[in-house]
C-alpha cells in the first residue's frame, strides 16, 4: 500500500510539474477540470512554482502615455497571448493615468475612476475622494515573488511652497483596497516638484524634475512612520549636456544616460538598491550615430540587457542589446530576422516624443506590463468586481451626461 502511495504521489508531483510549463491562458481552463485541481493551482506553492519555471519566458509589454501606446511588445509566452496590450483596453478606457505590477488605473470619469487588469477583465470602481483632487499615482504591495496583495490609489489635493519657496508641501488622499476607504496624509518634499512625470515601482513613487537639479524623490506610500520624501542624488551627474531617462528593468529602478557631445559616445545605466546607492551595470561605448541623435526612452522591463533610443531626427525607435552590441530599428522591412513581435503608433509617439525628449531627465512614459500570474485583482470587503463591458457602459454613460450638460449649461 505504501508502495502505490508514493507511485500516486510521484504521479501528482509530475503533474504539477507539466502543468506548471503551461502558459497561464491554459492553466486558467484546467482550474474548471476538477476542485483538487483548482486548489493545486491556487497554491502558494504551485504559484511560485510557475514563476520560477518561467523567468526566461517573454511576456507582452508597453511603452505608454496617459493611454496613447506609442509601442507594443507582444508574442507572450507566459500568458499565451498574441495581441498587443492596447487590444485588451477598449477605446472609451483609454484614459490611463497611472500603472503598476500589471494594474492600470483609467480615470476622467467624472468622481470615479476604475483599477483593474484589462486581460483578466476584472475591475474595481473607486469611489469619490473626500475633496477636490487629481489623480497622483497607483501603487501597491507585493511579496517577495512579485504578486500584488493590494493597492492604493493615491490623488493629490494640494501641493504649496513653504514660505521660502525651495520646498514644498503635498496633502494626499489614498484609498487601500484594504480597507476600501479614504485616508489623508501630508508628505513633505525639500525640493519643489516642477514636472508630474514620474516612476512608480510597487508601493514608492520617484521624480525627477525638481527645483534642484541631479537629485531624485520618492516616497513609500506604505509606509506608516514617514511623512517625508526621500532624497536620492543622481550617480554621475555631469556638467555638460546629457540625455537620460529614469526607466525600470527587473523590478528595480534604473537610470540611463548618453552624453550628447558628438565626441563622446559612451552609455551608462545604474541601478537603485534598496538600500539608496546606485549600482553601476552599464558603461561601454556605443556608434557614435547612436549617441549623437538618440535619446534613451526606457530599459526592456525584464532585461537589463536591453535599452531602447528614439532617433528625434529619423523618428523611428532603435533596440540595442548592450551585451552584444546588436542594434535594430524596429519596424524595419527589412529585419526578416526580427524575433521580437512589435507594434507601434508611430503619429501619437511622434507628437509626444519631442516634449518628453526636452527634459533633463524623462520620465513621462509608463511601461504597462502583464503580471506574472492570474491572481484576481484586490478588493476590498464587500467590494464587487466589474467586467468590462460593465465599466464601459458606465463609462458610455457619463459621457452622455456630460455632452448633456455641456449643451444645455455651458460646462
Amino acid at each position: 500500500m505504501a508502495t502505490q502511495n508514493q507511485t500516486i504521489n510521484l504521479t501528482d508531483a509530475i503533474l504539477t510539474e507539466i502543468i506548471a510549463r503551461l502558459p497561464l491562458r491554459i492553466i486558467a481552463r484546467f482550474k474548471l477540470v476538477s476542485k483538487t485541481w483548482k486548489s493545486t493551482i491556487e497554491s502558494l506553492y504551485f504559484r511560485r512554482l510557475f514563476v520560477s519555471l518561467h523567468q526566461k519566458s517573454s511576456t507582452s509589454w508597453s511603452l505608454m502615455n496617459y493611454g496613447d501606446e506609442f509601442f507594443g511588445f507582444h508574442g507572450c509566452e507566459t500568458w499565451d497571448l498574441q495581441k498587443s496590450l492596447s487590444f485588451y483596453i477598449p477605446p472609451s478606457l483609454h484614459v490611463i493615468k497611472a500603472s503598476s505590477h500589471g494594474l492600470v488605473l483609467i480615470s476622467d470619469y467624472g468622481d470615479y475612476c476604475f483599477v483593474g487588469n484589462p486581460v483578466l477583465r476584472q475591475w474595481i470602481k473607486i469611489p469619490p475622494a473626500p475633496g477636490k483632487s487629481s489623480v497622483f499615482g497607483l501603487v501597491t504591495r507585493v511579496d517577495d515573488y512579485g504578486f500584488v496583495l493590494g493597492f492604493k490609489v493615491v490623488r493629490l489635493a494640494k501641493m504649496r511652497p513653504t514660505s521660502i519657496y525651495l520646498s514644498s508641501v503635498l496633502n494626499v488622499f489614498m484609498y487601500s483596497s484594504e480597507t476600501g476607504i479614504w485616508t489623508s496624509k501630508t508628505i513633505h518634499c525639500p525640493y519643489q516638484i516642477t514636472n508630474p512625470g514620474s516612476l512608480t515601482l510597487a508601493g514608492t513613487i520617484y521624480f525627477s524634475h525638481l527645483s534642484e537639479p541631479g537629485l531624485l524623490v520618492a516616497h513609500d506610500f506604505y509606509s506608516e512612520s514617514s511623512d517625508q520624501f526621500r532624497v536620492i542624488p543622481l550617480p554621475d551627474h555631469p556638467n555638460h549636456d546629457f540625455k537620460s531617462a529614469l526607466t525600470s528593468s527587473g523590478g528595480f529602478a534604473m537610470y540611463i544616460r548618453t552624453l550628447s557631445e558628438s565626441s563622446s559616445n559612451d552609455f551608462k545605466a545604474w541601478r537603485l538598491n534598496n538600500d539608496s546607492t546606485w549600482q553601476l551595470l552599464w558603461n561601454i561605448a556605443l556608434p557614435i550615430s547612436l549617441i549623437s541623435d538618440y535619446v534613451p526612452m526606457a530599459m526592456h522591463p525584464f532585461d537589463s540587457d536591453i535599452v531602447y533610443f528614439w532617433s528625434r531626427e529619423n523618428r523611428h525607435l532603435v533596440s540595442c542589446n548592450l551585451r552584444t552590441q546588436n542594434n535594430r530599428i524596429l519596424g524595419a522591412e527589412d529585419n526578416d530576422d526580427d524575433h521580437e513581435d512589435y507594434i507601434s503608433n508611430k503619429s501619437n509617439c511622434e507628437k509626444e516624443m519631442d516634449e518628453i525628449c526636452g527634459f533633463k531627465v524623462s520620465a513621462g512614459l509608463l511601461q504597462l506590463v502583464l503580471p506574472r500570474w492570474m491572481e484576481s485583482v484586490p478588493r476590498p470587503p464587500q467590494v464587487e468586481i466589474m467586467n468590462t463591458t460593465s465599466v464601459i457602459s458606465y463609462v458610455t454613460s457619463m459621457q452622455e451626461t456630460r455632452r448633456r450638460n455641456r449643451d444645455t449649461y455651458g460646462y
